[in-house]
């Protein structure tokens, strides 16, 4: 499996804690997904099936890869979503540190398990996880795109013995191997050119 994070969102752009929140892509982040569709198509690359989380800024993203990519239709999954944000979304992260003070720094730290009132990291492993198995299940042999949150793909890479310390770039991601024996962290994916190389035309 190839698990990318979305291109870059309204929210992405304006720093706002996105969550569950249904937002937008922007004509950049239309156009990174673009971007990275050639570039994989590019390489030779090709996959089996494409599949996102239900949330726009996901379902847009791989619409826009499987066209690139000469894929069959995307299959949203709401099990696929980024972690539920509870009172943290739709906040910038100035507006949280001023009521949480050190809280969200706690949080990276692995300090809390949820930011206040969102979802524990458990109860979200466990929900991509079902998802996961649902889509090795059930699509035919071969490679499998992902496309769903940082989230989510930071997650996925510290639980397979991958140390994140970096923010995943829009369209960045990495390879996986899932089967009965449970995921495997791979190559990170290459990241795309500059913003301000990528056309948005």
């Amino acid at each position: 499996m190839l698990i990318v994070r979305h291109g870059e969102s309204e929210w992405n752009r304006a720093g706002r804690w996105q969550g569950w929140e249904d937002i937008a892509l922007t004509p950049l982040g239309e156009a990174q997904a673009r971007a990275r569709g050639a570039q994989l198509a590019g390489s030779g690359h090709r996959f089996a099936a494409v599949h996102s989380s239900d949330l726009r800024r996901a379902a847009r993203t791989a619409a826009l890869l499987a066209n690139s990519l000469g894929a069959g239709p995307a299959v949203a999954d709401p099990g696929l979503r980024e972690r539920f944000g509870g009172e943290w979304q739709g906040r910038t992260g100035k507006e949280i540190d001023a009521q949480w003070p050190g809280v969200r720094d706690a949080w990276r730290r692995g300090e809390l398990a949820a930011p206040p009132g969102g979802e524990a990291d458990t109860v979200v492993l466990e929900r991509i996880h079902a998802a996961l198995e649902r889509i090795h299940t059930t699509n035919p042999p071969g490679p499998v795109l992902v496309v769903t949150h940082h989230g989510v793909v930071r997650l996925l890479s510290i639980h397979s013995g991958i140390a994140v310390t970096e923010l995943i770039p829009n369209l960045g991601g990495r390879w996986f191997e899932y089967d009965a024996s449970g995921l495997r962290a791979g190559e990170a994916l290459a990241p795309l050119a500059p913003a301000s190389e990528v056309t948005t035309e």
